[in-house]
């Protein structure tokens, strides 16, 4: 057996506290995102509750495109927030369907922009900053969620 490594000075670090320190920071962000999925189903449901109230006072349906997207991105979200604060590989694949139905709204937005007679309709088609940087943010996770997962975080 040789000679005992020299004492860590202040500062430095080892290459298992860094991944011990991303894991457990991948667990506390799943538990951010957990919340996030619970308030972005709470207003799905709020928004059903207003389409629904507006269909019996007008008595004309309303377009659900949003609303069903919120139920979905929320289920998505709060899936891979339970998969992260487990430390699970399996939180990649809500995060690769949250990304796919966030980019397939994307291109159903815009092809409703496009098509748009009027202004309401426009304004109605435009994708919100809240919605853009979200998607930002999904796809950032999964970037890591993926680096994670190739060095042996997720498991």
């Amino acid at each position: 057996m040789g000679p005992a490594p020299p004492p860590l000075q202040w500062g430095e670090t080892t290459y298992v506290d860094a991944m011990v320190l991303l894991e457990w920071l991948l667990r506390l962000f799943g538990v951010f995102w957990i919340l996030g999925g619970l308030l972005t189903l709470q207003q799905a449901r709020q928004s059903n509750f207003f389409d629904t109230a507006l269909e019996k006072i007008t008595q004309k349906p309303e377009d659900r495109l949003v609303t069903r997207f919120l139920w979905i991105v929320g289920s998505f979200t709060l899936c891979s927030g339970l998969g992260l604060a487990l430390a699970s590989r399996w939180a990649l694949l809500p995060l690769a369907l949250l990304l796919v139905v966030q980019g397939v709204y994307f291109a159903t937005q815009s092809r409703r922009f496009d098509r748009a007679q009027d202004a309401e309709a426009r304004e109605d088609a435009q994708i919100s900053s809240t919605t853009r940087n979200a998607f930002g943010v999904s796809l950032g996770v999964a970037l890591v969620a993926i680096i994670a997962v190739k060095l042996g975080i997720l498991r």
